[in-house]
C-alpha cells in the first residue's frame, strides 16, 4: 500500500471519517506507526485525529499496539495535549499489561498521581481508575493499595459518576 497522506485525509473529527481511515489502514504496520508519531508530534487537532484513528485501528486490530504500549506508559505522564492523553489512557484501558517493569511503575505511579489529583479531568481520573483496576488483576498486591486509596480520596471526589465508579470498584477489588 502506498503511503497515506495522513495531514491531507484527516481534514476534520468525524466518526466517518475516522472509520474510513482505520479500514484503509487495516492492518499495515507502516500506516499506524505514522499515525501513533503523528499523535506524539503533531500539532492540534491533527494530533488528536491521528490518535483517535490510532485507537479505532487497535482496536479492530489489537496486535497493532503491542509494539508501542511500553513507550505509551512511559510517555503518558508527559503528553502534553489533553485530547491526545485521553485517547492513550482509552487505549491503555484495554491494553494494560506489558512485560517491561519500568514502564508498568511507571504508569501506576502516574495513574495514582493523576486520580488523586482533582485539577485532572473527570476522564482521566475514571480512566486512571480503570486502568488501575486492570493492572490489579495481574498484581494482586496493588488491589489494597488502590483500595486503601479510593476509601481514602473517594468522598471528596465532586462527580458522582466518579464516585459511583469508585465504589464499584472498591466492591470488585474486595471481593
Amino acid at each position: 500500500m502506498s503511503k497515506l497522506d495522513f495531514p491531507s485525509i484527516l481534514t476534520d473529527s468525524s466518526r466517518a471519517l475516522m472509520d474510513y481511515t482505520a479500514s484503509v489502514v487495516g492492518y499495515d504496520t507502516r500506516q499506524f506507526k505514522e499515525l501513533i508519531n503523528m499523535a506524539y508530534q503533531a500539532k492540534s487537532p491533527l494530533c488528536m485525529r491521528a490518535a483517535r484513528v490510532a485507537d479505532a485501528c487497535c482496536e479492530r486490530n489489537p496486535e497493532l499496539i503491542r509494539p508501542y504500549l511500553a513507550k505509551m506508559m512511559k510517555d503518558l505522564s508527559g503528553i502534553k495535549d489533553m485530547a491526545v492523553k485521553r485517547v492513550f489512557m482509552h487505549i491503555l484501558t484495554r491494553h494494560s499489561w506489558v512485560d517491561d517493569e519500568e514502564a508498568m511503575g511507571m504508569l501506576v505511579d502516574t495513574l495514582f498521581r493523576w486520580m488523586q489529583d482533582d485539577s485532572q479531568a473527570i476522564s482521566v481520573r475514571a480512566y486512571s481508575l480503570v486502568i488501575l483496576e486492570n493492572i490489579a488483576k495481574q498484581y494482586p498486591e496493588l488491589k489494597s493499595e488502590l483500595t486503601a486509596v479510593l476509601k481514602e480520596t473517594l468522598p471528596y471526589w465532586d462527580s458522582t459518576g466518579l464516585q459511583t465508579l469508585g465504589t464499584k470498584t472498591i466492591k470488585r477489588l474486595t471481593r
